[in-house]
């Protein structure tokens, strides 16, 4: 996790400013309105859409009618990338800002809404790098998942009353954002992530309307000190306040405390949960600094809530579900031990020993994670011993009674380091390599004669070449997060990318250990930020390129539930496989091997890497690896599959490798299976 906030704080200082300006109506004269002829659009419901602008002024005025039709909206991708442009305005008639349309406009200072709009599109403004204020229009009534992503300088936001639904991550990564205020609202849920990694945010009037709080929704808001939470407030998820290291207390009625809802709360001392709240679930508590709480004896309290916390105490505001013994939290029968506290919490010599009452029947899951203790006696009437209850504690401290019906993790830790998967070493010296689809192989020699793979130097001219082709457009440092969260230097960001989009459970799991599971729909969100740059992608040659493959990818490709087979993976040359994967490929086959036993040989054209987009990521961060980035949504075309051997290098010393194969071709957008 530390990793993970140093990569944040990293990424945040990438980053320049973001602002959006006040959105009072603005008048200008003739000469400010652009040349309709700089527009692309569509034609729809009697309106026309914005698809494009090849203007180069530094100031718009979107004019309200091309072609004696009114403009209704901004449509997606319309502007983005742009970045030059620093002040727009919007006409009066616009009702919507499609998905991404400003994306990585990175010197935009000033947008000017009409009082028509209605909506504001998925990631409309991620990645601006100028706006500084959000002031919006009522009327207003929907404002997309990511539409402020990573607006980094924006430090005041203003949300009409109108507003009806704010999207996941709307507001995330906008570290300078100070205040946000509601005029009041509809909004019945404040989503996932939807402040997240606001640093500096001090001030927010969550709504009366408000009854949930999402997963993360303001995680390492580190600057909050105090909250005021909506009397009809139902609900609050897992991590919401994690790392909001500023709040000192809470009170709060919500009906559901989630997992690690307040984990990281390093200055929260004393939480009291309402009577209203019926379940605190496991770990809701971890990770933070809490060392006092006050309950209501009707709250169903689940096994481990209070596993990894602070918390020195609990005090039953009345009798219900459960009591108190000498400190510790039993179920109201007295039969299982929920969680173990001291006697004397604040004892200068912390108790070493505890003996469990008699008549105690169930050790409950985490009931003495990581107390301190070295010795806990049990009764003889114990009868079941849950997961991770005596964690922390030396086996030898505990006499487990005869017959009772111990897990197998009673001792173990949840935080043991996970298991990392590596490529299967390939011991065979004779391998019979070559095709194994026989006559149903599709791979033309002739037709590929042509590829070929591009050596260091070639790869080095052509990246200088590429970067000179869009230099006004890749390297600006504001664009780089867009960028680097694809590098291995940031595993576990690169694992949770990989993981969202290969549907791999596997991975997902090994990410969630490393850094939680803050990827989940960020990498997605971050995917469309490098859509923009992998348009400019420039190929110079029909290239030979290789990927280490994931199970996952090898399942897309043979269209299967399972890791196919050989006979499957027969069966499936000449089918068509569109990308739902993230595929990042290399121009050597030595650094693919180093990946997996199995590697995707792409024959990618010319043509079809043009008009598909794709970058060289090690261009822009010089690491030497000759890797190129390809789209998500690319076609690949089943060619052949069999065994190819490897002559590579391993500390210096010559190495022949056998690895499995899936010749693939890469299709051309439109282009289908012959």
């Amino acid at each position: 996790m530390k990793r993970f906030m140093s990569v944040s704080l990293s990424l945040s200082l990438l980053m320049t400013g973001i602002s959006l300006s006040a959105c009072a109506e603005q008048k200008v004269s003739e000469s400010q309105v652009q040349q309709e002829s700089d527009f692309t659009f569509e034609e729809k419901n009697g309106g026309l859409i914005l698809t494009g602008w090849k203007g180069t002024e530094a100031e718009l005025q979107i004019p309200s009618e091309i072609n004696g039709k009114a403009v209704t909206e901004v449509g997606e991708s319309c502007f983005a990338g742009n970045i030059g442009l620093k002040i727009i305005r919007l006409p009066e008639g616009i009702t919507a800002i499609g998905d991404y349309a400003f994306e990585c406009c990175s010197g935009l200072e000033k947008i000017y809404f009409p009082s028509t709009l209605a909506s504001v599109g998925e990631g409309a403004f991620s990645g601006c790098a100028s706006l500084t204020v959000a002031d919006m229009q009522e009327g207003i009534e929907k404002i997309g998942r990511g539409a402020f992503l990573y607006c980094t300088s924006l430090v005041y936001a203003e949300l009409p009353s109108s507003l009806k639904e704010i999207g996941r991550f709307a507001f995330a990564g906008c570290h300078d954002l100070a205040a946000v205020k509601f005029r009041g609202s509809l909004v019945d849920t404040l989503p996932d992530r939807v402040f997240l990694g606001c640093t500096n945010l001090k001030r927010i009037n969550i709504p009366e309307s408000v009854v949930s709080i999402g997963r993360r929704a303001f995680s390492h808001c580190e600057s909050l000190t105090a909250l005021y939470f909506p009397s009809k407030l139902e609900n609050l998820s897992g991590y919401a306040f994690e790392g909001c290291s500023s709040l000192t207390s809470l009170d709060f009625s919500a009906a559901r405390i989630e997992d690690h809802t307040f984990a990281g709360c390093g200055n929260l001392q004393n939480l009291t949960v309402s009577s209203e709240a019926e379940v605190i679930s496991a770990g809701a508590f971890s990770d933070s600094n809490i060392s006092s709480v006050s309950l209501s004896g009707n709250s169903k309290v689940e096994e481990g809530a209070f596993a990894s916390s602070g918390v020195k105490s609990v005090d039953l505001r009345e009798e219900g579900s459960y009591v108190l013994k000498d400190g510790s939290l039993f179920t109201k029968d007295g039969k299982t031990i929920l969680a173990y506290f001291p006697a004397d919490p604040y004892a200068e010599e912390p108790a070493e020993e505890y003996t469990v009452p008699e008549g105690t029947e169930v050790i409950g899951a985490y009931a003495f994670f990581e107390t301190g203790l070295t010795k806990v006696n049990l009764p003889a009437s114990v009868k079941e011993i849950h997961a991770y209850a005596f964690s922390g504690i030396p086996a030898e401290g505990v006499e487990i009674p005869e017959g009772a019906n111990t897990d197998p993790n009673a001792f173990g830790s949840e935080t043991a380091d996970p298991v990392q998967s590596e490529p299967a070493e390939e011991t065979q010296t004779e391998t019979e390599t070559g095709s194994y689809a026989g006559d149903k192989s599709l791979f033309d020699e002739e037709k590929y004669a042509g590829f070929r793979e591009i050596k260091n130097d070639e790869f080095e001219a052509w990246s200088e070449d590429y970067l000179a082709a869009n230099k006004d457009m890749v390297i600006s440092s504001d664009l780089m997060p867009y960028i680097i969260m694809y590098k291995g230097e940031v595993i576990p960001h690169y694992m949770g990318m990989t993981s969202v989009q290969n549907h791999d459970p596997q991975m997902t799991a090994s990410a969630v250990s490393q850094f939680g599971d803050d990827y989940e729909e960020m990498y997605l969100m971050m995917d469309h930020g490098l859509f923009t740059e992998l348009k400019r992608g420039r190929m110079t040659e029909d290239l030979i390129l290789y990927s280490g493959v994931y199970d996952s990818q090898l399942m897309a490709a043979a269209g299967t539930d399972t890791v196919p087979d050989q006979d499957q993976l027969t069966a499936a040359v000449g089918t068509v496989f569109t990308d739902p994967i993230m595929i990042s490929t290399t121009t050597d086959i030595g650094i693919a091997c180093n990946f997996s036993d199995t590697l995707f040989i792409i024959y990618a054209s010319k043509e079809a890497m043009e008009q598909l987009g794709a970058v060289s990521i090690d261009s822009l961060l010089h690491t030497q690896e000759k890797e190129i980035l390809m789209n998500a949504g690319a076609q690949y075309k089943v060619l052949d599959h069999g065994v190819i051997s490897v002559d590579t290098e391993e500390n210096g010393e010559a190495k022949t490798v056998y690895r499995k194969y899936v010749k693939v071709e890469l299709l051309c957008p439109g282009e289908h299976a012959s």
